[in-house]
């Protein structure tokens, strides 16, 4: 697999014509919309704020700009408009649910500086056995669990040229477009984006709706509360896509596929022993794992009432800086005096942040203008259906939107009206956010639709039209298991 490969489709290409024509339709619309008059019952206030929504939709949906520099308009646009003062529109930038996403991205890139990540997939695949289908299902399930806490994109592209070595030695001159290798890198990239699904901060539509539910609700999901939920999703979503690639999809006989395990159990033993380094991150993960599992209980402790996740993530972040690496631990060829280094986190996804901030700012106004009461009451006869149908719509509506769009923007323009359809039928926004953002890193069919997807595209092991084939079964089905999970145990924990 070429680096030059995976550069052209994970870095910013020419600026195509449909962002061009996006650019300019952004605030043309918003324009318009904003004289126009507002229809009845809906402040002038509001109308504004439904002015910079169509703005900041049109450049997400085309990322007309980055991202990132989009969710950056509510600074501008709420308080020379009059909406809100600065003061209000920039509080949501420092909402908890950002910081615990900065405190997991620092202490996933310590894991991976030292390489942990790649140790503990290894191990768990070596356990998979030799059969092709077990080695499978032993890729998906390293790469699912390392995902719930490093990026799904390092995770994909770690997990990869292992998952390439093991379909070269195994098949040979058969490997090109052999299912079984088919199924491999494509069960890395599914795996990388399910597996972001369990936990806060796997992925940032899980952080979002937290924020959202924070900054609109009043209401703090724990990160215990999040995994209740979220791990029987990926429990559930992992077998379902290996029946995908291995029955439905790339079915292969089991005996043209054999020595795969020996090149696992290999690479671990080229690994060598656990670094004290490696040994170190380990233990600051499991002390913040084990405190954000039992920080419920420990807010009942004197002096821990106010303990938070993001507590918790900033202690575990600082702890990468603080904690020596161990002597004759180097960095290239300098010494590593600690875990981290600001050189090393600077490279953190910071757009990230700024999106989530932007999202919740708009958010915010929403609220707060009486938008999203109003949206609530016009949209309330969706609310005549079945809760599980309202779920399996917006399910399914997300996870093909996000085929094409950005699955953050996506779901940070859509959730607000979400929770207004819940304030007004009377049940926590938290049942249509939560499936919202299952949805929105649960697009499997094109290249575009995660970097996953781009990375095992750009390695050019498979073709477009085996992941729209195998990738349309799965949205199905993971629309069904989404919308009945969701339906089942959200409802439990949050009422």
């Amino acid at each position: 697999m070429s680096e030059n490969q995976i550069a052209s489709v994970l870095q910013p290409q020419k600026r195509a014509l449909y962002q061009n024509i996006g650019l300019v339709l952004g605030p043309v619309l918003a324009v318009l919309v904003f004289v126009l008059p507002p229809p009845a019952g809906l402040a002038d206030d509001a109308w504004i704020v439904v002015a910079l929504a169509v703005w900041m939709a049109s450049w997400w949906a085309v990322e007309a700009i980055p991202v990132p520099a989009t969710s950056l308009l509510p600074l501008i646009v709420l308080p020379l408009a009059g909406v809100t003062s600065a003061a209000d529109a920039s509080r949501p930038f420092a909402e908890p649910v950002i910081f615990l996403l900065l405190g997991g991205f620092v202490m996933a890139m310590a894991m991976q500086r030292w390489g942990l990540h790649k140790r503990i997939a290894l191990h768990i695949v070596a356990r998979s056995g030799d059969r092709p289908g077990a080695l499978i299902l032993g890729f998906m399930v390293a790469t699912a669990l390392l995902s719930m806490w490093v990026s799904n994109t390092a995770t994909c592209l770690m997990m990869l040229p292992i998952a390439l070595m093991v379909t070269k030695t195994v098949l040979g001159d058969k490997a090109d477009r052999h299912p079984f290798g088919l199924a491999l890198v494509l069960g890395i990239a599914w795996s990388a984006s399910i597996g972001g699904l369990g936990t806060i901060i796997g992925t940032p539509p899980n952080a979002f709706v937290v924020g959202f539910v924070r900054e609109t609700q009043g209401v703090e999901i724990a990160f215990i509360q999040w995994m209740a939920f979220g791990v029987p999703v990926v429990a559930v979503m992992i077998p379902t896509a290996w029946f995908v690639l291995t029955r439905l999809s790339f079915r292969f006989a089991a005996d043209d596929v054999h020595g795969g395990h020996a090149v696992v159990t290999g690479a671990l033993v080229d690994m060598g022993r656990m670094s004290t380094a490696e040994k170190r991150v380990a233990l600051v993960f499991a002390m913040a794992g084990g405190a954000w599992a039992l920080r419920l209980l420990l807010n009942d402790l004197p002096g821990l009432a106010y303990l938070s996740d993001m507590n918790i993530a900033i202690a575990g972040a600082l702890a990468m800086f603080l904690v020596p690496a161990g002597k004759g631990q180097k960095d290239g060829a300098h010494p590593q005096a600690a875990l981290l280094d600001w050189d090393q986190a600077a490279r953190l996804p910071w757009g990230v942040l700024l999106l989530f901030g932007g999202g919740l700012s708009l958010a915010a106004a929403i609220r707060t203008t009486g938008l999203a009461q109003w949206m609530g009451n016009g949209l309330a006869p969706l609310t005549d259906f079945p809760l599980i149908f309202l779920i399996g719509a917006i399910v399914l509506l997300i996870i093909f939107l996000t085929e094409l769009t950005s699955n953050t923007a996506t779901v940070a323009a859509l959730v607000p009206i979400l929770g207004s359809i819940a304030d007004v039928s009377g049940f926590a926004p938290i049942l249509l956010a939560a499936p919202a953002a299952m949805a929105g890193s649960s697009a499997f069919m094109l290249p575009v639709a995660t970097a996953p997807n781009a990375i095992v595209y750009a390695s050019g092991q498979i073709r477009i039209p085996d992941m729209v084939k195998a990738g349309f079964r799965l949205n199905l089905l993971g629309t069904l298991v989404i919308t009945v999970l969701c339906w089942w145990i959200v409802p439990v924990l949050f009422g």
